[in-house]
């Protein structure tokens, strides 16, 4: 399959970078200093990362990656990054102008990450719906000036706004993709459409979807014990799930682990089992 295009969107501070942290840890990530901190609190890792400051700038290094050289690039905030291209180019445009150039800076950009080698995410802030002077609707989605909330996301592959279930513990943080007059999801997957609301676990996403996404180079040997986790969860009942991944986190403590390494592959292993189960739910029934 070719890469995926991905991008999400949400409040500041809901977990979109933890989640790129968790899920695309041998990606370059492009973000100010600072801005990946809870990647190394939380994931425990040190990812590779390179400050860009226009759009135009990440159009450039996107084009110049070498094959293989990463297996995505995740940008980190694009929304941020629009704001420092406006400033920049408020240097040598104004009004209509300025406008036009950021468009045509942005869709440039789109579609060199649409025909990357490697997957391409993106995150941005959230801006809510409108009302125009002329009465017309405009939806919510990605913080981005004039028409690129739509323009934007039209040749993404995944569209995904960020939320909360407090009632999914835990981890609360979900992506949601369904039909909305009110703000901009797509899934050309079919997946996360499927089980709105999903987990936020992209990676997670993406290999249901058939794709191959690499773990940390030193934690290979997640994988197995995942799918193991989410096959004794799917084969318990429901409230067996709490007892299976504790019993699972000891044992992997007892076995040299670190608490960041284990609590990283039960989430993983608890969210693989929720999205199979919710697809084999969707699947069974005509009506849901």
């Amino acid at each position: 399959m070719d890469p995926a295009l991905i991008l999400t969107y949400g409040p500041s501070g809901n977990g979109k970078t933890t989640d790129c942290g968790y899920s695309f840890p041998r990606a370059l990530f492009i973000a100010t200093r600072g801005a990946l901190q809870s990647i190394r609190s939380v994931c425990g890792y040190e990812p590779r990362v390179e400050n860009c400051s226009t759009i135009d700038e990440v159009t450039s290094r996107i084009k110049a990656l070498k094959p293989g050289e990463v297996d995505s690039v995740v940008v980190d905030d694009f929304s941020y990054l629009a704001e420092q291209t406006i400033s920049s180019m408020e240097k040598k445009y104004t009004g209509f102008k300025l406008w036009g150039a950021l468009r045509d800076s942005t869709l440039a950009f789109r579609n060199a990450a649409r025909y990357a080698s490697c997957h391409i995410v993106l995150n941005c802030w959230e801006q809510a719906p409108k009302n125009k002077e002329d009465g017309s609707r405009v939806r919510g989605g990605p913080m981005l000036p004039g028409k690129l909330p739509e323009q934007l996301p039209a040749m993404c592959d995944m569209v995904l706004r960020c939320g909360l279930d407090t009632m999914r513990k835990p981890w609360p943080g979900v992506y949601r993709c369904h039909v909305s007059s009110d703000y901009v999801m797509k899934d050309r997957f079919n997946i996360a459409q499927m089980i709105d609301p999903a987990p936020m676990n992209l990676a997670e996403i993406m290999r249901n979807v058939g794709y191959k996404v690499a773990r940390h180079p030193d934690l290979e040997w997640q994988e197995d014990i995942v799918e193991t986790v989410a096959q004794q969860i799917l084969a318990g009942s429901p409230g067996e799930m709490v007892n299976i991944a504790n019993g699972v986190y000891k044992s992997l403590l007892s076995n040299g682990a670190s608490p960041t390494a284990a609590k990283w592959t039960l989430r993983d292993g608890v969210d693989r089992a929720v999205i199979r189960r919710a697809l084999a739910v969707r699947n069974d029934a005509f009506f849901v």
